[in-house]
């Protein structure tokens, strides 16, 4: 474009020149240089422009690199996971400046100083290794994710430019799902820190403990769902629970969990709240959402099945549906999982429903309990 209006200019100089006079001739010379100047002056702001933002990446870069406090956040990401003692050294401030320098990347963008596909070349395999991390997830960005907004957004951008291209993502099984970001559940994190007791019982003279669990419980609960479904031979009379589902039951729902006497986790349980969800059950009973709590999931370490644990949650989740002014408690269970079944009908659950289709058309049976 530049060049085609440079060749117009010369053009018109050069009939300047031929055939008109000396004092016109002047007078096209004085006209072309406005026009060159014209064309100039902003390709020369746009230029000075991109080699500020150029040289200011640069020295993000730089900083990055020289700083301590990023570079110990960033070697222990780049350890195994599992390595042994892998955080010791990592203290929360370390954290706060991982995050706050990203949070400071997330500004040049949203004042359009920088282009997402610059921030991308440099330091994208940072930002994602260190968010898709699941310990700095689970005990840092989501038990306080509302003082961390800056960096959610940058991620919404960060990872729809990935997909778009096609880029892999480092941690990909522990990105965040896009009904997370664009619902922005991270500005729901009130209380989600703390464990309370909501009840204790005695089995066979052990005794347990029954307490709220947050997100730095999160990898003990998945775990424990693990060696769960590997203990079961039928692997249809299960549907394992995500991590993005806990994920979203720790902000929206109750996550129960039932402590042993050495103090490992026995067992939990998932209760969905009375809201719109398709992990709610209301729709198949025909009821309201916002009078159903829906027992989502239970699970028992398999070494202290026979001690209650289902039952005593289910006593939970009564308790709770009381408080919270449901009318009806449902579930779903394998016809083939007799153990469950007889768990829910001694509590005084019924058959509501039998040959249900859920969970990738798994059967299933819906049961029903009203309060």
């Amino acid at each position: 474009m530049v060049a085609t209006i440079l060749t117009i200019v010369v053009c018109f100089l050069l009939v300047g020149v031929f055939h008109l006079g000396d004092e016109a001739a002047v007078g096209v010379f004085a006209l072309a240089a406005t026009l060159v100047g014209t064309i100039f002056i902003p390709v020369e702001i746009k230029n000075s422009q991109e080699v500020t933002c150029c040289q200011m990446l640069i020295d993000q870069n730089n900083y990055f690199h020289d700083n301590e406090h990023l570079m110990k956040v960033y070697r222990a990401l780049e350890l195994p996971q599992g390595t042994p003692g892998i955080w010791d050294d990592v203290e929360d401030t370390d954290i706060a400046c991982y995050c706050t320098f990203f949070e400071n990347l997330y500004l040049l963008y949203s004042h359009k100083i920088a282009r997402i596909e610059d921030l991308d070349d440099l330091f994208g395999y940072r930002f994602f290794i260190f968010t898709n991390d699941c310990y700095v997830q689970e005990h840092h960005l989501l038990p306080t994710s509302s003082s961390y907004n800056e960096i959610f957004r940058l991620y919404e951008v960060w990872i729809r430019y990935r997909r778009k291209r096609g880029s892999p993502l480092p941690k990909a099984e522990n990105a965040f799902t896009e009904e997370y970001l664009s619902g922005a559940l991270y500005m729901n994190d009130a209380s989600r820190t703390l464990e309370i007791e909501v009840d204790r019982f005695e089995e066979k003279t052990a005794a347990f403990a029954i307490r709220t669990l947050g997100f730095d419980s999160m990898s003990t609960i998945l775990n424990l769902q693990t060696r769960a479904c590997e203990a079961i031979v039928d692997k249809s009379i299960f549907y394992p629970l995500s991590r993005a589902e806990l994920i979203e039951s720790i902000y929206m729902d109750t996550v129960l969990g039932v402590f042993a006497p050495d103090g490992s986790l026995a067992g939990f349980a998932v209760l969905v709240s009375g809201r719109v969800s398709s992990r709610n059950l209301a729709s198949d009973a025909g009821e309201q959402y916002g009078d159903v709590l829906t027992f989502d999931v239970v699970v028992t370490d398999p070494k202290w099945r026979g001690f209650g644990i289902q039952k005593h949650l289910t006593d939970c989740a009564v308790s709770l549906a009381k408080s919270s002014g449901c009318k009806v408690i449902l579930a779903t269970v394998s016809p083939k999982n007799s153990f469950s079944l007889n768990n829910f009908l001694s509590k005084g659950f019924s058959v509501s429903k039998e040959g249900l289709r859920k969970y990738d058309s798994l059967e299933r049976s819906l049961l029903r309990m009203d309060i």
